[in-house]
């Protein structure tokens, strides 16, 4: 993603750009700037920032907006809000760094993070994950957002044969071989049919919520360079209508000799899908015993399989919820949420748990989107069989 600062060091353009709120820009020369800048990247970028660098002697001072285009068809600065100011600054490396050079009052700077979403902790054992870049004022005016990036990430290629195929990378693969082992697996999880998918199954909420586990998971957990090994239960579907028993995914952690059983959930409240999650695990935890392949176990980074041979004995096991809803969003609510759930505090005090909120704003409305992209995917499929 392309950024474009301008660099000042005139205080009266600070403050113009630093108050909150949406207004045209001005200056002749900086619109002129704006306009080059918009025109090469409105089509390809799904925000457009502006930064105003001012600097002088003892200090540098950054704010940020968004480009817009108004009814009048004037340029726009719509200041962004403090996380998601931090959060670019953060990325670019230039916090207190002066990276003025004389004579020069415009540059493009680029951010390369390609994850479209986001983990905060919001205390010290749970997480919210969240689209990058946007504010919930912005996606609940347009959800359509937030649906694009799920979408684009449940559809994506690479994901798909990574979570819902035993592929192992190699150059014996042709991209023909490719294209239908990743359309195959699409059918297999219930993701296309040719005769339409039913958004009203369960089975299919499950998978969906398993395949955002399992990619969002395995990129979230673990910040340090340990490796990471993913055993996706979606390999082992034979239909869409089957389902796999046992815990919902694994991730090992060799050299740290930890393995966390993971559970998923999609539910449109909270405390449900918590109620549901803890029930689960509690049931897995005493009529079933996981067989695991340590051979199907993924390198995350590498996408290769057959690296594992054993989880090693005395392995510290841990677990993990993953929680889609639509009914709380807000860092404070899924904070009280989460910190008053008795079943969570008994869960927690037999186990070590990392929990993930994915809020999606509206479960209806997305089910209702993913089966309008379905029948579009499949159709691209079943039409040329």
């Amino acid at each position: 993603m392309q950024i474009l600062i301008h660099y000042t060091i005139q205080p009266a353009v600070f403050n113009y750009y630093n108050r909150d709120g949406t207004y045209e820009f001005n200056y002749s020369g900086r619109i002129a700037e704006v306009d080059k800048f918009y025109n090469k990247y409105n089509k390809v970028q799904d925000n457009l920032f502006f930064i105003v660098c001012y600097t002088n002697l003892s200090k540098t001072q950054y704010c940020i907006g968004k480009i817009f285009v108004n009814s009048f068809d004037k340029y726009v600065y719509s200041k962004v809000d403090t996380e998601i100011q931090n959060e670019i600054i953060e990325h670019l490396g230039i916090l207190n760094v002066n990276t003025y050079d004389a004579g020069i009052y415009y540059k493009e700077y680029t951010i390369t993070e390609n994850l479209d979403f986001k983990s905060k902790l919001v205390n010290d054992y749970a997480s919210k994950i969240k689209l990058r870049f946007f504010n919930w004022e912005e996606l609940n005016l347009d959800v359509t957002i937030l649906f694009d990036k799920m979408i684009a990430l449940l559809f994506d290629e690479t994901n798909v044969l990574n979570i819902a195929t035993a592929y192992t990378p190699s150059p014996r693969y042709t991209d023909k071989i490719l294209k239908k082992r990743y359309y195959d697996a699409l059918h297999k999880i219930g993701f296309i049919s040719e005769q339409g998918i039913n958004t009203n199954l369960t089975i299919l909420h499950g998978d969906i919520g398993e395949f955002f586990m399992h990619t969002l998971v395995s990129k979230f957990i673990d910040s340090e360079k340990n490796l990471k090994y993913l055993y996706p239960k979606l390999i082992f579907k034979t239909t869409p209508g089957s389902a796999v028993k046992g815990n919902d995914g694994t991730i090992y952690f060799p050299e740290k000799n930890e393995i966390y059983y993971m559970e998923a959930k999609f539910y449109s409240n909270l405390n449900s899908a918590i109620k549901k999650a803890v029930t689960s695990l509690e049931k897995h935890n005493e009529t079933s015993q996981d067989i695991i392949d340590p051979e199907f176990f993924r390198n995350i980074k590498t996408s290769r399989l057959g690296e594992i041979i054993e989880v090693t004995d005395g392995v510290e096991e841990k677990l993990i919820l993953f929680l889609m809803c639509d009914d709380n969003y807000l860092e404070k609510d899924v904070q009280s949420c989460i910190e008053t759930n008795n079943i969570l505090a008994d869960l927690k005090d037999k186990f070590e748990v990392l929990i993930f909120i994915f809020p999606i704003l509206d479960k209806k409305q997305f089910l209702k989107y993913f089966e309008e992209y379905s029948t579009e995917k499949g159709r691209e499929y079943y039409d040329q069989k």
